[in-house]
């Protein structure tokens, strides 16, 4: 059993701009934690995997093709390959999120 610390994780930039921690990766998935300021954002793109994302803290918008929802702690955002989504953190708070892509894009051959 491996137990993750995500405090305890590496920051850096994400090809995207945003500060990030590579929380866990393999052929089969990759995890990062990212972390948006107050109004910061991660541009609408289309991932050629299934994704997900997980609200650890702060409140947010997330868009998945036509639809976008407000979300908050513990909430659950599903994204099908290939349609196009975004993030954006409210004004006022962090945004933290996991996203998890499955299968890992990198490692896919």
């Amino acid at each position: 059993m491996e137990i993750i610390k995500l405090e305890n994780l590496a920051k850096g930039l994400n090809p995207r701009g945003v500060t990030a921690r590579k929380v866990f990766e393999s052929e089969a998935v990759n995890i990062m934690n990212l972390l948006l300021k107050p109004g910061e954002k991660v541009d609408t793109h289309v991932t050629p995997v299934d994704v997900f994302f997980y609200v650890v803290s702060g409140k947010g918008k997330i868009e998945v093709g036509e639809e976008s929802g407000v979300v908050s702690e513990t909430d659950i955002v599903i994204s099908p390959k290939n349609i196009p989504h975004a993030v954006y953190a409210s004004e006022g708070e962090n945004f933290e999120i996991l996203v998890v892509k499955t299968p890992n894009p990198v490692k896919r051959s």
